[in-house]
């Protein structure tokens, strides 16, 4: 401790091997200045190598965002945010705690409390697959040694499949029930058009008028969001393999033609190749939320069990392997799926009723 020509004492200290000053009044004010840095120091150092989850998963993400697109780092964000967000021991969330720190039971009260509100099986363990990834990127840079998560089970999936309820092929009888009671809808065009081409929504709203020759739709992009949740035409398919060519049918043409007519009467503005075809009803970029509300309405007006636009994707699937029993390559890639696995995997129930269909129909000669 020593006395300053203006009159303030200074204090000189080390902290690992590193030297610092504080200066006060009094001695009584360098004690305490010599306190608070001292905390100060030994905050950051807990910071930087027992971060919280939250300052752990923002380290986590910057890492990521160069290499994973805006709309992957929102989504997972929103899985991060309902643990993080969950109370977890003396009014601490789990976001709160060390990351260090965290054990199997907070895990554990983590996958408790997000049942306890009434989410899904699928979203738990989705939320939660999550949350051991983050663990095991700690791993690999060495921030934690152990992933708690490895001790927890996933929940049994207690809910009907979505491709039995909400993403289920309509029947024949449903899909003409549908379109009958949407003849008064802005978007009945946009229902067509999915049933008949197989497309995804996002896919089908990125759509563009430049996109479209004498013999093709050309899928190239797909309506995404950015990390702030702004809707936008993306630069890419949603997969290397969503980028393909469906043949352009008769039928899709004439749908395309009532849409830009449509259009025209809606905004008044001439067609522009650059602007998608498949708008809002306000002239904006469609939107999934607007487009599933639009279809719940018609449902609830037609008495059918509810379900989303994916429907209109698997209806599609089924319809054609329902006519095209053998075509499931075609299919696959018309679909846009990476693997004809995939499709099969998806369809199987389908091509069940096919081959029970077939044998009933097969004669044997005796």
């Amino acid at each position: 401790m020593k006395k300053r020509n203006d009159t303030r004492y200074q204090k000189n200290f080390r902290f690992q091997g590193k030297r610092y000053s504080v200066y006060g009044r009094s001695l009584k004010e360098v004690e305490i200045k010599k306190a608070k840095k001292l905390q100060e120091l030994q905050e950051c150092i807990v910071n930087r190598e027992n971060p919280t989850m939250n300052t752990y998963y923002e380290i986590f993400t910057e890492r990521r965002r160069d290499s994973i697109k805006e709309s992957t780092i929102r989504g997972q964000k929103s899985q991060f945010n309902k643990c993080a967000n969950v109370p977890i021991i003396n009014g601490k969330t789990f976001g709160e705690l060390r990351i260090r720190d965290v054990k199997a039971s907070d895990i554990q009260a983590v996958q408790t409390a997000l049942k306890g509100l009434g989410n899904s099986t699928r979203t738990i363990n989705d939320a939660l697959h999550h949350i051991s990834h983050v663990f095991n990127e700690a791993i690999k840079d060495r921030t934690v040694s152990y992933n708690p998560c490895i001790a927890i089970n996933s929940l049994r999936r207690t809910e009907r499949p979505a491709r039995e309820t909400k993403h289920r092929s309509l029947t024949k009888e449903e899909t003409a029930l549908f379109l009958e009671t949407a003849a008064d809808s802005y978007y009945l065009n946009a229902f067509k058009f999915m049933l008949c081409t197989g497309m995804r929504l996002g896919e089908m709203t990125a759509l563009l008028r430049s996109d479209i020759d004498s013999k093709y739709i050309h899928i190239s992009k797909t309506i995404t969001r950015n990390e702030d949740g702004a809707y936008l035409i993306g630069d890419s398919a949603k997969t290397y393999d969503s980028h393909r060519d469906i043949p352009l049918t008769n039928q899709a043409r004439s749908i395309i033609y009532d849409q830009l007519q449509l259009n025209s009467i809606m905004f008044g503005n001439i067609i522009d190749p650059n602007k998608p075809i498949f708008l809002s009803s306000k002239g904006e970029i469609l939107r999934e939320y607007t487009f599933n509300r639009e279809i719940k309405r018609i449902t609830q007006l037609c008495g059918i069990e509810k379900f989303t636009s994916h429907a209109f994707r698997a209806t599609f699937a089924t319809r054609f392997i329902e006519q095209r029993s053998g075509d499931y390559k075609i299919l696959s890639e018309i679909l846009g799926h990476s693997d004809v696995k995939i499709t099969l995997n998806l369809y199987t129930h389908v091509m069940d009723e096919a081959k029970i269909k077939a044998m009933q129909e097969l004669e044997i000669a005796f």
